[in-house]
């Protein structure tokens, strides 16, 4: 039944039109030109439902062919087929016939519905093999590239991709869900939670004074909060396996082993306050600041479970005021910050620092702009051979930057007033962006990697 699903997608891709002539009734244009398909190229992304209750997540890779379009569908990781299609362009749909160029038996009749030329529409067909139909419904196509997909209540805390394939974003006004890569998210739970992570299925979080475990995806929640903690608003918690993980809290570190059962303190061990940690295998990394200092923002990892630290020697070097977040990729670790502000002229503050070595060395990277307000980095992110840095700053379009190969600038233009918080990398070579607009929303925005 897979597969019969696969066919209905391929054709959705057909749905960006670049343009669009009006049919007769005998199916020419008012030119008198046989009918043809649009000229359509491009990666989109988009979800399905079965009339049976079955639903999925499907990405299309779409060529247009002279008289055909070659689509490549993935549905989920399970399946990958090559589909050609040819059908008949109207002005607000698209009918024709479908067929696997591997399984001749497999076939599709469809009509698809688009609105304004767009992949934000809706499609309905059936898909026939051996002698059955199914009826299929698909929405929410997305092109490749910063799509926004609209606000939720609340100030964005924290926001993660679990192993199940759920997004989760943690906001102050409650937990929410989406299975859909951030176009339709479902309220979890409403208490306000500072930190989460997912580790194997099991999601563990933070709130004021405790610390919570869920192993069904937030419906209900075991208290696992260690003695005499406190927590706050700046507690991190990450888990490395469902029974190993950290809570990071002011310059204290808790480590568990036995999924939150028993809590060992390592107290006053942080050179600073924390702001952000990142967990690896054998390794905890934490950015923060020293209060009081002038280059305050420090680095430090350990490889004892927080009992003992290194610091990287950076601050001084850079003259970093701040550093508020970390994301680490085998040896290679990347830091964003807020620099010292020299002086009132001063609206560079943005620094993003790179190792390649596991910490040895690092390099800062150069920003090809001239920033006209106030702009650090508030979000990292290393996917395949790029680093992404999110700007943060008062008023303005969000900045997304990527280095390499190139020092290319992403702009999502449009957007006024936002700040960015947090990427999430989706397991599958995409990634996404949460981001607090100027009311103090939190907007949601997808990115089709590749």
């Amino acid at each position: 039944m897979r597969r019969f699903v696969l066919v209905l997608l391929l054709l959705v891709g057909v749905l960006t039109v670049s343009s669009c002539k009006k049919k007769d009734d005998n199916g020419t244009d008012n030119n008198n030109n046989p009918p043809q398909i649009a000229d359509i190229h491009g990666d989109w992304v988009g979800k399905w439902t079965a009339q049976i209750g079955d639903t999925g997540t499907i990405h299309l890779a779409v060529d247009q062919l002279d008289d055909s379009v070659n689509i490549r569908i993935v549905f989920g990781s399970m399946y990958t087929d090559t589909f050609v299609i040819s059908g008949i362009l109207d002005e607000d749909h698209i009918s024709g016939y479908a067929y696997s160029t591997r399984i001749d038996t497999f076939k599709c009749i469809f009509s698809l519905t688009y609105d304004k030329d767009t992949l934000r529409g809706t499609y309905n067909f059936g898909v026939g093999k051996t002698g059955s139909w199914w009826a299929v419904r698909g929405t929410h196509l997305v092109e490749i590239g910063w799509n926004y997909f609209g606000s939720l209540e609340g100030y964005p805390n924290d926001v993660f991709y679990a192993t199940d394939g759920t997004l989760y974003l943690v906001s102050t006004l409650g937990l929410y869900s989406s299975s859909d890569y951030g176009i339709t998210f479902e309220l979890v739970d409403t208490a306000a939670f500072y930190s989460m992570c997912d580790a194997d299925g099991v999601l563990y979080a933070t709130s004021f004074g405790r610390v919570v475990k869920s192993n069904d995806g937030g419906n209900s929640w075991q208290d696992i909060t260690p003695s005499g903690f406190q927590g706050g608003s700046g507690t991190i918690i990450r888990f490395r396996t469902s029974s190993e993980g950290f809570i990071v809290t002011g310059d204290d570190v808790y480590y568990t082993s036995d999924g939150g059962n028993t809590w060992t303190l390592n107290e006053n061990v942080l050179p600073g306050l924390a702001q952000d940690a990142f967990v690896t295998s054998n390794s905890l990394y934490v950015v923060g600041l020293v209060p009081g200092q002038t280059y305050g923002g420090f680095a430090a990892v350990s490889t004892d479970n927080g009992a003992t630290w290194t610091q990287f020697d950076v601050a001084s070097t850079y003259q970093i005021a701040e550093l508020w977040s970390v994301y680490v990729d085998g040896s290679r670790i990347l830091l964003g910050g807020k620099k010292y502000k020299s002086s009132v002229d001063d609206h560079d503050l943005r620094i993003l620092l790179y190792s390649s070595d596991g910490g040895s060395t690092f390099e800062s990277k150069t920003f090809p702009d001239v920033p006209e307000h106030d702009e650090w980095i508030g979000a990292v992110m290393i996917n395949g051979d790029r680093l992404y840095a999110g700007s943060v700053y008062p008023s303005g379009d969000l900045l997304i930057y990527s280095f390499a190969p190139d020092a290319a600038v992403d702009t999502i233009g449009g957007f006024y007033g936002s700040s960015s918080r947090a990427f999430v990398n989706y397991g599958d070579g995409n990634m996404g962006l949460v981001a607090i607009t100027a009311s103090g929303n939190i907007a949601v925005f997808y990115y089709r990697n590749n």
